[in-house]
């Protein structure tokens, strides 16, 4: 009787109770983008916080009439936290930080101040999840890239990781970072983070406005190159072809393509798929030894040079060419990237797996170390499918 009694009484106290924490939906602002940038002549930081406005959906649902998606709110402060809270003169709502989609860091932030302690109050705030995506604002301010109102998908932060996502997929130049992936490699001595940079193409004074999603040529948010870092702050660009270095030694290829040179005017296309590599690293008088090898699957997809692909010697000239560009490009993209100081590669990672005690003595100095790196690149490309055609047109 007295368990009954506990039972039923547990039950009404649990119904009549309420949250402590609990607020109306009207209470709050849903912020969906972060942005931080410093200004080195006030020697403030500078935070945009991007909130969805319920309005937009509400005006569309009723009457038809559309308004802005999002609502920007900046201020500065000595810390991101003081400009954060000091956000709060400008809203009449508290802001929740949960559904943050993306942080975008401005350029000359990640250049003059050390990533190392950007990323400490989130990592320390439990508000803020740590699996979102980073990107770096590049040639443009942070509020010119999160208040872009693209056609497609009118808030800027949908529409910059969609792109991310996209271009990783198909064309392997770029790949998804996540806050907690650049955390891990500046946690690292072994490894330097890569942060995708993002840019603005056809700017126009109406950018951050409505009519720019109703133009056919509207302006839009890119994804334009891989940030390097040295010691948490960026030291340059990766752009093009070369970049792709980084996710094939990092085997984060899911699908890419190559175009071969066929005469001195024309180009054939390649796609590649399987790509699958593996590093040998070791230390000899003190410089690594790095040896690549590559292994990938290639299908034939563009002709403009007339190629029988029913002779065998045809498919061998295909592959030999094939993997000629990829190891140009992979030994530009490692050059370039010794040139900026910064192991983006982790090989230093690598190294430490395989014999941790040789790492332990070039930990201190690892990105110098690695400067002086021999690395070699072999590639081995097999065809598999040439597509429904045997012969190219005549022509």
């Amino acid at each position: 009787m007295k368990k009954k009694f506990f039972n039923s009484f547990l039950i009404v106290s649990m119904l009549l109770g309420g949250c402590s924490n609990y607020k109306e939906l009207n209470q709050v602002s849903i912020v969906v983008a972060i942005g931080i940038d410093y200004l080195p002549k006030e020697k403030k930081y500078h935070v945009i916080t991007q909130i969805f406005n319920p309005s937009a959906i509400a005006t569309t649902t009723q009457s038809g009439s559309q308004s802005v998606p999002v609502i920007a709110l900046d201020e500065k402060g000595r810390t991101i936290l003081e400009a954060v809270r000091n956000v709060s003169k400008k809203g009449s709502r508290q802001n929740i930080y949960s559904h943050v989609a993306l942080i975008v860091i401005g350029e000359t932030l990640a250049k003059e101040r050390s990533l190392n302690y950007i990323f400490d109050v989130f990592e320390r705030d439990s508000k803020v999840r740590v699996n979102i995506p980073v990107i770096i604002a590049r040639n443009k301010s942070v509020g010119e890239i999160m208040n872009n109102i693209t056609s497609l998908d009118k808030i800027s932060a949908k529409s910059i990781v969609g792109k991310i996502k996209n271009t990783s997929a198909l064309l392997g130049e770029n790949q998804e970072t996540l806050m907690r992936q650049a955390i891990s490699a500046i946690s690292s001595s072994g490894r330097e983070p890569v942060i995708n940079g993002v840019s603005i193409e056809n700017e126009s004074e109406s950018s951050e406005t409505l009519e720019n999603a109703n133009k056919v040529t509207s302006s839009y948010d890119k994804i334009n190159g891989t940030g390097i870092f040295r010691d948490g702050k960026l030291v340059g660009w990766l752009d093009g072809p070369p970049a792709k270095s980084i996710q094939i030694i990092d085997n984060l290829i899911k699908e890419t393509n190559v175009q071969i040179p066929c005469n001195k005017k024309e180009f054939d296309s390649m796609e590649l798929t399987r790509v699958k590599s593996m590093t040998e690293i070791k230390i000899k008088d003190n410089i690594p030894i790095i040896n690549i090898k590559i292994k990938s699957i290639g299908h034939i997809d563009e002709v403009f040079c007339n190629a029988n692909f029913d002779k065998a010697k045809t498919l061998n000239k295909y592959e030999k060419s094939a993997e000629n560009v990829i190891k140009q490009s992979m030994e530009k993209g490692i050059s370039e990237v010794k040139k900026f100081g910064g192991d983006a590669f982790g090989f230093g990672e690598k190294l430490y797996m395989v014999n941790p005690k040789i790492y332990k003595k070039y930990e201190g100095n690892w990105n110098d170390t690695f400067k002086k790196a021999k690395v070699t690149v072999s590639v081995d490309v097999q065809i598999n499918n040439v597509g429904m055609r045997r012969k190219s047109y005549p022509y």
